[in-house]
Order: C-alpha cells, then sequence, then structure tokens
C-alpha cells in the first residue's frame, strides 16, 4: 500500500485524485478498515464515496446500528 503521512490529508481529500490511490490501494484499505472498525463495506465503496469524510460517516452509521 502506498505510504501516506497524515498531514497530506483532511476530511476533504480524495483517494484517487489527491493521495493517488490505485484499484490495488483501495481494494487493500477496504480491507484494512472492516478489520479496524468491524464494519463491512461494498466493494464498490470506493465508487460511491471518494473522500475521506465521506467514508468516515459511512462507517459511523454503520457502527450505529
Amino acid at each position: 500500500m502506498t505510504k501516506i503521512d497524515t498531514d497530506d490529508f483532511n476530511l476533504n481529500t480524495y483517494f484517487t485524485e489527491e493521495l493517488e490511490l490505485d484499484k490495488k490501494d483501495l481494494a487493500e484499505l477496504r480491507l484494512r478498515i472492516e478489520e479496524e472498525f468491524d464494519v463491512r463495506l461494498p466493494k464498490n465503496i470506493f465508487k460511491e464515496f471518494k473522500t475521506i469524510g465521506e467514508i468516515i460517516g459511512f462507517i459511523e452509521a454503520e457502527q450505529g446500528r
């Protein structure tokens, strides 16, 4: 996975455009998020949500169920 410094992003940062994550990076990120937050993310999650803030909102909603 691409190494990213946390100073490089905020809630409005785009995964592909700004962080330059490719399909392989996004697939690995999805798996890591699922493990870390104990949520199930759809395989196409990064097509639906493009920013860090959108993913965080989805995770919070899933955990609130």
